[in-house]
C-alpha cells in the first residue's frame, strides 16, 4: 500500500491558520481522529485523547489530524478550538469524505494510527488509549513491528 499520508489534504488547519501538510515521516506515529461536536462519546474521548496527546508529545514524535463529522463550520470551529492537533479544514469536504470511505469508521469517535512510512497500524486506537492509557504507545509499537515483519515476507 502507498503511504497513507498522501490521502490527506495538501493544506491542514492548525488553530485558525491553514498550513502546508507537514512531513508525516518525522512522526513515529500519527493518527486520523474521526469525531464531531454533536457526539457525546466524542466529546468525552476528546478530553482523554488530549491528555494522552499532551503527555506523549513530551517524549515522542506524534501527531493527530481531526477528520470532522460536524454538519457546519461553526460547530466544527467551536469543537476544534479545544484540540491542540491538526485538522482537515471543514471546507475540504471531498478529502473528509474520501478519508471516511477508506478508513470506514463504523462509529465515532474513531482513531486510526499510522507509522512513519504511512502504513496502517490500527484503527482500534480509541480502545487502546481507554484500556492501556500511556502504554497504548507500546502496544502500537508491537503492532507496527509485527506488521513490518509481515510486509517483509
Amino acid at each position: 500500500m502507498k503511504n497513507f499520508s498522501q490521502f490527506l489534504s495538501e493544506n491542514l488547519q492548525q488553530g485558525n491558520e491553514i498550513k502546508a501538510k507537514p512531513d508525516f515521516s518525522k512522526y513515529n506515529f500519527w493518527g486520523l481522529y474521526f469525531s464531531a461536536s454533536w457526539c457525546p462519546p466524542c466529546r468525552q474521548f476528546t478530553g482523554m485523547l488530549k491528555n494522552f496527546y499532551d503527555e506523549i508529545k513530551k517524549t515522542k514524535n506524534f501527531e493527530i489530524v481531526l477528520v470532522t463529522h460536524d454538519e457546519n463550520e461553526r460547530d466544527f470551529m467551536k469543537y476544534y478550538q479545544k484540540m491542540p492537533w491538526l485538522a482537515i479544514p471543514w471546507s475540504e469536504k471531498m478529502a473528509i469524505s474520501y478519508l471516511t470511505r477508506i478508513c470506514k469508521p463504523q462509529t465515532i469517535p474513531h482513531l486510526c494510527i499510522f507509522d512513519q512510512e504511512g502504513n496502517y497500524v490500527t484503527c482500534g486506537a480509541r480502545d487502546d488509549i481507554a484500556m492501556y492509557g500511556m502504554k497504548a504507545w507500546n502496544h502500537w509499537e508491537d503492532i507496527a513491528e509485527e506488521r513490518r515483519k509481515y510486509r517483509q515476507k
